[in-house]
C-alpha cells in the first residue's frame, strides 16, 4: 500500500521523501540480515553480531519513519 489510508493510491507529495527514507532503511535492514545468516552459516560470531546490530539499527529506522506515516499523525501535523 502506498498511500497514508486505504485505498489512498499514492502518497500526498509531502510524504513521499518520507516513504523513500523508510524503503530505504528497510533494505538497508534486509542487506544486513542477510549477510547476518551468512555470518551464522559460516560461524563467524563477530561478523553476526555486528550484522545483527546494524539490522536492528536500520529495522528501528525504518519504524520510526513509519510511525510518522501514521494517519493520525500526519492529519494532527497538517492541521497544525
Amino acid at each position: 500500500m502506498n498511500g497514508t489510508q486505504v485505498g489512498n493510491p499514492l502518497p500526498t507529495p509531502d510524504l513521499v521523501p518520507v516513504y523513500e527514507a523508510a524503503g530505504d532503511a528497510a533494505r538497508i535492514a534486509e542487506a544486513y540480515a542477510r549477510a547476518a545468516t551468512e555470518f551464522a552459516a559460516i560461524g563467524d560470531a563477530r561478523g553476526l553480531a555486528y550484522s545483527i546490530r546494524c539490522a536492528a539499527s536500520a529495522l528501528m529506522t525504518a519504524a520510526g519513519l513509519a510511525d510518522e506515516l501514521r494517519p493520525s499523525r500526519t492529519i494532527r501535523e497538517r492541521a497544525a
